[in-house]
């Protein structure tokens, strides 16, 4: 006798599918019955829908917004998408990045930061910041910049302390900009950490920079913090949407058991968001729940799904 398999729990009503795709709901009901794109269940709620409806779903709105019809691609399997969308998305980047200005001259704050002058560091990053969209800032200037940092002290160019006069100087600017956009009356509040054991912030500060001057709410809660106090701090705080930031120098045993307990017990109609250099080491674990983020370009994109501007 073969084994039975147990139909995956359906979990989200419409709605919520809604906010968790970006897909307007009668949009939604079009494409199930025009073109069977999902086939959620139905009981005295109304349809319901399951963690993989969620990820189709996400996978044609890719593939729609990239340029082809609901109608061509709705029949697709699943790994026929993924690699549809994939590769539009490289073929996007390579555009995009072949349009870009000159790589920003960060000479002056390298030159600063060689010889520990970190009020020529301040003054240097602010004079950016006045110039530059804050995902500039933060991708072309900050980020890059403090990278380099730490790579020249694993290669024994330059020491720890370097690494650290910068990473300092950048969590003094982007908490700056933090408070500086903050508000009450935002369209969706975002909560922000990183799990226990993750020490690093400036990548999930850096986020919460970005959401905040993007018009949104932010509750900026730092890093290793425990899951259980995460997700506990979920509906307090009103957030729409969890975003973690992971690095590559947590330990991998304990960002596991941490992020599953958050894929488990964060409510079902909070969006879960997560990037960082080591972001994608956890993919397994987070999608079909939540979304990856390669970068902040497409954290970005989702920003202004929910709700926010481009800053």
């Amino acid at each position: 006798m073969g084994r039975t398999t147990k139909p995956a729990p359906a979990h989200y009503p419409i709605r919520a599918v809604s906010r968790l795709t970006g897909i307007a709901i009668d949009t939604l009901r079009a494409w199930e019955r025009r073109h069977g794109a999902v086939t959620p269940v139905r009981d005295d709620r109304g349809r319901m829908y399951t963690d993989a409806d969620v990820a189709r779903l996400r996978l044609l709105r890719d593939a729609v917004e990239r340029g082809h019809s609901i109608g061509r691609v709705a029949g697709l399997r699943q790994e026929e998408l993924r690699h549809l969308t994939a590769d539009a998305g490289v073929r996007a980047v390579t555009a995009a990045d072949s349009a870009r200005r000159r790589p920003l001259d960060t000479a002056v704050l390298s030159a600063a930061l060689r010889t520990f002058d970190a009020v020529g560091i301040d003054q240097e990053i602010a004079r950016l910041a006045a110039v530059l969209r804050p995902l500039d800032l933060l991708q072309d200037v900050l980020m890059p910049v403090l990278v380099q940092a730490g790579d020249d002290w694993l290669r024994g160019r330059a020491g720890i302390a370097h690494e650290h006069l910068m990473s300092s100087a950048i969590r003094h600017t982007l908490g700056s900009f933090l408070r500086l956009h903050a508000r009450r009356d935002a369209p969706a509040r975002l909560l922000m950490a990183t799990p226990s054991g993750d020490h690093h912030e400036i990548g999930i500060l850096g986020a919460a920079m970005l959401a905040a001057s993007s018009g949104l709410g932010v509750a900026y809660l730092g890093p290793d913090l425990p899951a259980r106090d995460i997700v506990g701090a979920v509906q307090p705080a009103g957030a729409r949407v969890l975003v973690l930031g992971l690095t590559r120098a947590s330990a991998q045993k304990t960002t596991e058991r941490e992020l599953r307990t958050i894929v488990r017990d964060l409510p079902r109609d909070v969006e879960l968001w997560a990037g960082g250099r080591g972001a994608e080491r956890y993919t397994s674990i987070i999608s079909p729940r939540g979304l990856v983020f390669g970068n902040f370009t497409a954290y970005q994109q989702e920003l202004v799904r929910i709700g926010g501007r481009i800053a």
